[in-house]
């Protein structure tokens, strides 16, 4: 009787040690593959990045972390941004909006602030699942203002279009 109870002991602590060795096995997999996908995205992003000097539409890509996208003292026609679970804020006040910009927004799993001067409208287009879009500008009447339209496509997403610091 008493060696069935040492087995089924024995048995018990060799199946928590497996379980946990799985566990950690797992969470080391994870953590490589998050890295690896980290490594990628920052090259593509200095690659996007690199064709944006001189042209008046950028390009921007943001994945698994936060940044700050300010296009300052230059001419822009359009800008598309795509965030893959993390955060971005796209500041355009010190840009040089004339006429229309358009702005295409590419959100999975995360959230986006577009910031823009006082005095400038705002057209803002949203679409996804589970995500939510705001337009937080006042609407001008006069059609001479610069014309900001934002088409945001998101998954699991916020996209909030503000006023900026005045």
């Amino acid at each position: 009787m008493r060696e069935e109870a040492f087995v089924a002991e024995k048995e018990e602590k060799g199946s928590l040690i497996g379980c946990l060795f799985r566990l950690v096995t797992v969470a080391v997999a994870v953590y490589g593959a998050v890295t690896a996908a980290k490594k990628v995205l920052a090259r593509l992003t200095r690659r996007l990045e690199e064709d944006n000097e001189g042209n008046e539409s950028k390009r921007y890509l943001v994945g698994l972390g936060s940044r700050e996208i300010c296009p300052e003292e230059e001419k822009l026609s359009g800008v598309d941004l795509t965030v893959i679970g993390g955060c971005s804020e796209l500041d355009l006040q010190d840009a040089e909006l004339s006429g229309e910009v358009f702005v295409k927004v590419r959100v999975l799993g995360g959230k986006v602030v577009i910031k823009v001067p006082a005095m400038v409208r705002v057209d803002l287009e949203g679409r996804g699942a589970v995500c939510g879009c705001s337009n937080q500008v006042p609407s001008y009447e006069n059609e001479t203002l610069p014309m900001v339209y934002v088409d945001a496509e998101c998954v699991g997403a916020c996209v909030k279009v503000v006023l900026g610091e005045e």
